[in-house]
């Protein structure tokens, strides 16, 4: 059983994973996938010739000069995107081949990729947006302006909400959290024991 972890940017998916971790499940991390996709040669080639070499620090690529780029330039974000979308998905599907259980998927452009079909489910982990707007200046020492714009470059968290199959809210204490993700994993344990097969 495949669970997707997603949600806009800095609304705490992070909080969840590494307590599904701490608990023992499996999370396969989709940005740890694309981190290791652009080491690849023929990634930093592609990225050389479309974004020059001012997006290089000592012949690898800088994430942070990258993400200034494409965050400001939507042809540039597609232009990245499609090269390293189809490799994304190549890799996460052998490490779905690979997985018994209850397993993870923790990909923040889950619908924006549209990689909502490699999940069973759709796990959706939820702020409201003046909280999301703080988290993120203090998370990437950002002003206001900026947030905003990294924000609504994804879908919003109440479109998100509304395509997912299980929220957890975060908008509370990271006990609050943690408790929601415990009544979630019952849940879930009783869905892949044959107890629930209907998804709500």
């Amino acid at each position: 059983m495949i669970i997707a972890i997603t949600g806009s940017i800095a609304c705490g998916k992070s909080t969840v994973t590494n307590y599904l971790l701490k608990k023992g499940y499996k999370v396969i991390d989709a940005d740890k996938i694309a981190h290791d996709i652009i080491l690849y040669p023929e990634v930093k080639k592609y990225i050389k010739k479309e974004f020059s070499e001012e997006v290089f620090e000592k012949e690898e690529i800088s994430r942070v000069k990258l993400g200034n780029i494409v965050f400001n330039n939507k042809e540039k974000l597609n232009k990245l995107n499609s090269i390293l979308h189809p490799m994304i998905r190549k890799e996460i599907l052998k490490k779905i081949s690979k997985s018994e259980n209850i397993t993870f998927l923790d990909i923040p452009l889950l619908f924006e990729a549209k990689f909502d079909d490699l999940a069973d489910f759709i796990l959706v982990v939820y702020t409201d947006k003046l909280k999301q707007i703080d988290r993120l200046m203090k998370r990437n020492n950002i002003t206001y302006i900026e947030a905003i714009k990294r924000i609504d470059k994804q879908y919003s968290s109440e479109y998100k909400k509304k395509l997912a199959n299980f929220v957890i809210d975060n908008n509370g204490t990271r006990e609050n959290t943690e408790k929601q993700v415990d009544n979630l994993l019952v849940e879930l344990n009783k869905i892949r024991k044959g107890k629930n097969c209907v998804k709500h």
